[in-house]
């Protein structure tokens, strides 16, 4: 592939777009990447963003001038649907984002990367065998997508029989300091043996891949799409970097002209999981050219959501904010949405004493789109320094609202980033919370994004605890994708040194995995669409990964090339693992027919997927459709459209033979034959003509899918491609 990394200046027009402030939301994140590169605290991991440069998607505005974007420092990468990933320097985002160039500006948050049983599950290894069925299927003529991190394409389970990678394109996008804010290199099948590994430090990304399509057919260790041609990106998961990896596969399904499925394992809870978000939005526009298949999250079982009406009675609801990652870090946000305007504080609560310490309100006439930040005395960039909050916390809490232009809804939000003071608040006491008050009958959803953080009431009467309706994955809210949630297909295993696992009490077998990710969104949608093997799921394992010296780490199997390369298969657990497995499946399924669209796979996949007693005691939410079945699906596909490689409709005169793409269509006694060949719109795409009773086609130019063979305008036949 001869596409380079080059930034494409977008068509120079009329400016005509209003300008678009720096949001609350990016406000907020950017106060905590500015926080995290220059205080003296202790830092908060994951942000991921360099210090000298960020990333933003933007959608552009109609006849908007890209010019000058480039005179705040700034370039512009286009890529569809009037999406743009900006790079800037991370002092002039407020000027970038004032320019009248932009419809949405939303800096770059960081996503986090959220088997032979598991085959037998749903039945991958019947197809992979054709048993019952006309031939074999492994995704033949399909691409198998996938963006991730912690991947090493040259892992034995990516290697074709001819010592070739099964990889046809890879990208490796990384950010950097420089102008543009990231680096990427290229490699196809040929030179892939030159690449290593984007990270050492996690192994995500060739255990999914290996799910997906990994292909070492020995001791029932493939994955499921064996036969697909495969596309990647790896490197840092930023939603710039991410959108780039994307379009990069996109490009090579274009070049080769085969029906592509892409597998995303990654995610957040931050936002406003609406359809309308522009991840969200850009996807959908991704699925107008491949199917897009992406994890639920792995959030079920922590409080992050809590939802309701306010009433009469009950006009305020309050909770805690309740640190997660380690026992004095609070860093995140809260976002709360609503029809209509509605107060919100931040309070610091005296557990000993039962009391509101101090309280950080929403102050009357705040304006829209700018927080109040209150802080400690040594944070100098606050807006409001406080002595009762220094006493409490290093660091600072930010509180602002507006209303999103995309829903029209009201919103606040709520951005912390403290320790507990180890002088004046040693042992936790002073908790840190807030409280929100509306008109009864006003509805409200509010989400905390989880990383480091949940909601909880600490037992404390009058303070509500978060619950686990709208921990589904933020990135999967779209109408076009579909999302995947996890069940258990494995509970013990045996190490390669000999020791017995069980897992039989946390993921005991045919039952939902707990951390499974769900919600039902504003719109009355539920998601996940199904649940897939997910638990315990074993795969290949990055050779470069190297573990934390303290964590258990476990082999599950290992294999040996000629040249005494030693790879290896670890377990993990995760809708980053049903994912792939569902992605993979789809592959077969287009193979099949490779005009498959999102809606069928949809309906295929609620009438095909298993609902055992499992399913039906368990939260129909959380399960939607069941328990995925490859098989079933793959069986229904075929039904649908009786798609084989030659199917009669009308005339059992008319003999069709096929030889690779030499198609030969005989009428016995015919005196002179005409054939055309029509695609499903009904358009003439081919046409040919003989004397006699024997006609011949070469298809080889028609991209896949499945056609009507016409002859002398009344014999038809459907012809699979």
């Amino acid at each position: 592939m001869n596409k380079k990394f080059l930034l494409i200046p977008l068509l120079a027009l009329a400016a005509t777009g209003a300008s678009a402030q720096l949001s609350l939301e990016d406000q907020a994140l950017l106060r905590a990447m500015r926080f995290n590169n220059t205080t003296e605290v202790r830092k908060a991991p994951g942000l991921a963003q360099p210090s000298k440069h960020v990333t933003a998607i933007v959608k552009m505005s109609d006849g908007a001038d890209s010019g000058i974007i480039e005179q705040t420092g700034a370039t512009v990468t286009p890529v569809r649907g009037g999406f743009a990933v900006v790079s800037m320097p991370i002092d002039s985002v407020e000027a970038t984002a004032a320019l009248p160039c932009f419809d949405r500006f939303d800096l770059s948050r960081t996503r986090y990367a959220k088997m032979n049983m598991a085959r037998e599950a749903s039945g991958v290894s019947a197809i992979h065998a054709g048993t019952g069925l006309t031939q074999p299927y492994t995704g033949k003529g399909v691409i198998t997508g996938i963006v991730d991190q912690g991947l090493d394409p040259n892992h034995i389970n990516f290697v074709r029989e001819d010592g070739k990678s099964r990889l046809g394109y890879l990208a490796n996008i990384a950010l950097a300091d420089n102008k543009d804010g990231w680096y990427g290199r290229e490699f196809d099948r040929d030179n892939i043996f030159r690449f290593q590994t984007d990270t050492h430090e996690t192994f995500h990304g060739t255990h999914t891949l290996g799910i997906l399509a990994g292909g070492y057919d020995k001791d029932g260790l493939q994955g499921v799409a064996t036969g697909s041609d495969v596309a990647a990106s790896c490197g840092d998961l930023v939603d710039a970097l991410i959108l780039m990896g994307i379009e990069r596969i996109l490009d090579y399904a274009a070049m080769t002209k085969q029906p592509t499925v892409i597998s995303l394992s990654i995610g957040s809870n931050a936002g406003s999981h609406s359809p309308k978000a522009a991840m969200n939005q850009y996807l959908d526009e991704v699925s107008r050219e491949a199917m897009v298949v992406i994890s639920a999250g792995n959030e079920g079982n922590i409080p992050l959501a809590i939802k309701g009406t306010f009433t009469e009675e009950n006009p305020t609801v309050r909770t805690f904010i309740k640190p997660t990652y380690q026992d004095n870090l609070r860093y995140g946000e809260v976002r709360i949405y609503s029809d209509r305007p509605f107060s919100q504080q931040a309070l610091i609560y005296n557990s000993d004493r039962g009391t509101i310490r101090y309280r950080m309100p929403l102050t009357e006439g705040q304006e829209e789109g700018v927080g109040l930040y209150y802080a400690d005395q040594d944070y100098s960039g606050s807006d409001l320094v406080s002595t009762q909050f220094g006493q409490a916390y290093q660091g600072y809490v930010g509180i602002g609202w507006s209303r999103d232009e995309l829903t029209g809804e009201f919103f606040t939000i709520l951005d912390y980033y403290t320790f507990d003071n180890p002088d004046t608040n040693p042992d936790g006491k002073l908790l840190l919370g807030f409280e929100i008050t509306g008109e009864p009958g006003q509805k409200f959803e509010c989400y905390c994004d989880g990383m480091f953080t949940e909601l909880d009431g600490y037992g404390k009467e009058g303070w509500s605890d978060g619950g686990f309706d709208g921990t589904i994955n933020d990135m999967a809210c779209g109408y076009e994708t579909l999302v995947v949630g996890s069940y258990n297909t494995r509970q013990s295993y045996t190490t390669i040194d000999g020791r017995d696992v069980d897992y039989s009490e946390t993921f005991p077998l045919g039952k939902i995995t707990s951390f499974t990710s769900w919600g039902t969104l504003a719109d009355g949608r539920s998601l996940p669409h199904v649940c897939a093997p997910g638990a315990v799921i074993m795969s290949s394992c990055n050779r470069y990964y190297t573990p934390d010296e303290n964590s258990a780490f476990d082999y599950f199997a290992k294999a040996t090339d000629a040249s005494g390369n030693e790879y290896l298969w670890t377990p993990a657990m995760g809708t980053s693992m049903a994912t792939p497995y569902v992605a993979g499946s789809l592959a077969l399924w287009l193979e099949a027919d490779p005009t498959l669209t999102m809606d069928t796979v949809k309906d295929i996949i609620a009438t095909t997927s298993t609902v055992d007693d499992e399913v039906r005691a368990g939260n129909p939410v959380q399960w939607g459709a069941g328990k995925f079945n490859a098989y079933a699906g793959l069986a229904e596909v075929i039904r649908r459209n009786s798609v084989s490689d030659i199917s009669t409709d009308v005339s059992e005169r008319l003999i069709v033979t096929r030889d690779g793409f030499v198609v030969t269509a005989t009428l016995p006694a015919a005196k002179a034959l005409s054939a055309k060949v029509l695609n499903t719109t009904g358009a003439t795409v081919m046409t040919a003509g003989a004397s006699g009773d024997t006609v011949t086609l070469d298809i080889s130019a028609l991209a896949p899918g499945v056609y009507i063979l016409c002859v002398n305008d009344r014999q038809t036949v459907k012809i699979a491609i």
